[in-house]
């Protein structure tokens, strides 16, 4: 039986709305405003889940592709196919957020509703785009902004060399349209327009003027994109240029680079919470350092303001020299006492200098303990050899008091004497008197020691 209602005094509220939305899907599905509104209101409150399913039932329909084809006044009296066709037309102010996220939502649950549709199985639909973008990568989005962008063109522009009624002569659209009706940024469309001019000049591909609106053609591999195509309008200026030719250098991806480059805070923190990243962001500061005198000079100052550092970089220094000398002695087979004096290094104490100078956790490094152990070992046989030869023994004393008269000597050679009689100091004379009574005693006793006959002499005698 069917019921065909004029007026709407005998339904619910139900009832009145899905008749409101029969209404407004015969009357305006060319531009379905109206329909998406009222359908997106049906889902969110189900009200096609409380209206009868039919004439002296009150039992809801059993699916939502039931309420579809159902007769009204129970139903929209539509085909499901039709309903599918209009759930793929965009609202005309989708560009409103609200409007485009209750449109967005609504298809969601409408497509979920009426379930998978004849010939989309949507495992087979999304296998075949994912073979497509497999082949040929970003070539393949890079062909649709190609073929169908002028930049700077009216949208009703029809171009010149197309022959009227040919297929060809679907008109052109510019960035922003089509950037429009992609739902993107005009600048994301130019980016894939840039890529493609690129690869234009190197003859990879066809120029614009070959290709047209819907016109497949051969595309190349997949990953040759990444050379042409920069995912950010940064990898166009001059830095985004260097940075693309020295991630191309070294065998990586420009955009992963660029990436990097555009995220500070994220590069700090990887490095904060990974010491696999800390240490390849040392070796790169490192590396630049050698070529960049303005960032010597910041990290120089960084050092010298930083308490830590200043003790790391003495320690380190220390550590350095101890392995040098260790390293020197081994490699010549002896050691220099302070005065320059060359001792032969003994077998075994070569080999206990070595063994400790190794690191223990085999780093490729000898770290401070393990340079302060090995120098140890070569200044003790240095002491121990001192002491056991008087005549190297007297060198070391002779050479240790030059060194600190030197010392003196180029300290009062550095004061400024036509001075000093405006800086009278009782105390700074007691000082310098007793200093003198030093001086002399030192010279008294070194002439003594002259005099007398060496002690081989006196034996002999």
């Amino acid at each position: 039986m069917s019921v065909r209602v004029e007026s709407n005094s005998y339904l619910t509220d139900e009832q009145h709305r899905v008749y409101t939305l029969r209404e407004a899907l015969e009357r305006n599905g060319g531009t379905p405003s109206g329909f998406l509104e009222l359908l997106a209101a049906v889902i969110d409150d189900e009200t096609w889940r409380k209206v009868p399913s039919g004439v002296n039932s009150d039992e809801p329909f059993e699916d939502f592709a039931s309420f579809v084809e159902a007769k009204p006044p129970f139903g929209l009296g539509a085909k499901v196919e039709d309903v599918r066709v209009l759930l793929q037309i965009k609202h005309p102010h989708e560009g409103v957020r609200r409007v485009r996220e209750q449109m967005d939502r609504m298809r969601a649950e409408a497509n979920r509703l009426l379930g998978t549709g004849p010939e989309e199985d949507p495992v087979t639909r999304d296998a075949r785009d994912f073979g497509g973008y497999a082949k040929t990568g970003g070539w393949l989005f890079g062909l649709m902004v190609a073929r169908c962008v002028q930049p700077g063109s009216n949208q009703g522009e029809k171009p010149e060399s197309s022959p009227r009624g040919s297929r060809h002569e679907v008109m052109k659209v510019s960035a922003n349209e089509f950037g429009r009706r992609a739902g993107c940024s005009a600048n994301r469309v130019m980016r894939f327009y840039r890529a493609w001019s690129r690869a234009v000049e190197d003859g990879l591909v066809p120029g614009f003027e070959d290709l047209q609106p819907g016109v497949d053609i051969d595309l190349p591999d997949a990953d040759a994109w990444s050379q042409y195509y920069a995912t950010r309008s940064s990898g166009e200026s001059e830095r985004g240029t260097r940075i693309s030719a020295a991630a191309e250098a070294e065998g990586i991806r420009p955009t992963k680079a660029l990436e990097v480059a555009e995220n500070p805070t994220a590069l700090r923190v990887a490095i904060l919470s990974d010491s696999g990243t800390a240490e390849a962001a040392r070796n790169a500061l490192m590396d630049r350092l050698e070529e960049d005198p303005d960032l010597q000079a910041a990290m120089a100052k960084h050092i010298s303001d930083t308490a830590t550092l200043k003790k790391a970089v003495a320690a380190e220094t220390k550590r350095a020299g101890q392995v040098e000398y260790v390293r020197t002695a081994l490699e010549e087979g002896a050691v220099k006492t302070p005065a320059g004096q060359i001792i032969p290094l003994p077998d075994d104490i070569k080999a206990d200098a070595e063994e400790r100078l190794l690191p223990s956790d085999h780093a490729g490094q000898s770290g401070p303990a393990e340079a302060a152990a090995a120098y140890e070992v070569l200044h003790q046989f240095v002491v121990q050899s001192v002491d056991k030869n008087p005549q190297v023994n007297v060198q070391e004393r002779r050479a240790a008091l030059h060194s600190r008269v030197r010392q003196a000597s180029k300290a009062f050679e550095q004061l400024s004497l036509d001075e000093v009689g405006d800086l009278y100091d009782e105390e700074l004379i007691e000082s310098l008197e007793q200093l003198n009574g030093f001086v002399a005693t030192c010279i008294q006793s070194m002439k003594a020691a002259a005099q007398r006959p060496p002690l081989r002499a006196v034996r002999e005698a």
